[in-house]
């Protein structure tokens, strides 16, 4: 298969997959492999690849993710089988909020469990560049049905600062960025990690429903159209 944009425009880690359009139908926006009540224990190969081009095209359209956002949902008392809704309304608030800013809402996530953590999810963000998070996070979890708490909720900024217009800082924060997208895939398969030279692979944790996408602006539509889509 061809090599990704990424791979051919950044020389980042992201350069170790490339496009596999059908992965929409097991990863997007819908589709049987999303039914609400149905129970996974770890990312497809098809839901890796999918994550991965979708990151790709993400980068490639210069849209770098800034911030890595951990939500403890079960610790705010959100029922594992509405994990899935409750990370989708957190993310159409934070769009809504990227809009009003004259932006637009990028991000990929992954929904995981752990024995030690309960259920969470891992977001990737790229934002507007003034918009901040800070006394809005736990404003949106709230919202969208959960009890915040001290422990619930965490924003790192990829890398420990925000990117620069520096072009060597920019690729050095792109590398950051897929490097966090990289301990995102821990729970593919053992094979899928040799093959993507994950350190950690094979982690996996029971999910009722979906339990990875990315906003619409870097699926197979907006790909296929090829740049930015708001």
């Amino acid at each position: 298969m061809a090599k990704s944009p990424a791979a051919r425009r950044s020389g980042t880690a992201l350069a170790n997959y490339s496009y596999s359009p059908s992965c929409e139908r097991a990863c997007g926006w819908g589709g049987a492999r999303n039914l609400a009540d149905r129970a996974s224990d770890g990312l497809t190969d098809r839901q890796v690849a999918g994550m991965l081009d979708a990151a790709a095209f993400a980068l490639a359209t210069g849209r770098t993710f800034q911030r890595h956002w951990i939500i403890h949902y079960g610790k705010a008392g959100i029922a594992a089988h509405d994990g899935a809704r409750f990370v989708s309304q957190v993310l159409a608030l934070a769009s809504k909020q990227a809009r009003r800013e004259g932006g637009a809402l990028t991000a990929l996530w992954v929904r995981e469990r752990a024995s030690e953590k309960g259920e969470h999810v891992h977001i990737l963000l790229h934002l507007p560049a003034a918009m901040r998070l800070h006394g809005r996070t736990r404003r949106w979890i709230d919202t969208a049905g959960g009890t915040w708490r001290a422990g619930v909720s965490r924003v790192r900024i990829v890398g420990g600062r925000l990117p620069s217009g520096d072009a060597a800082a920019g690729e050095a924060h792109a590398m950051n960025a897929a490097n966090v997208l990289r301990y995102f895939l821990k729970a593919g398969s053992q094979e899928t990690g040799k093959r993507l030279g994950l350190t950690r692979a094979g982690c996996s944790g029971r999910i009722i429903g979906k339990r990875c996408g990315w906003t619409q602006n870097i699926g197979a539509a907006a790909r296929g159209r090829g740049g930015p889509q708001t």
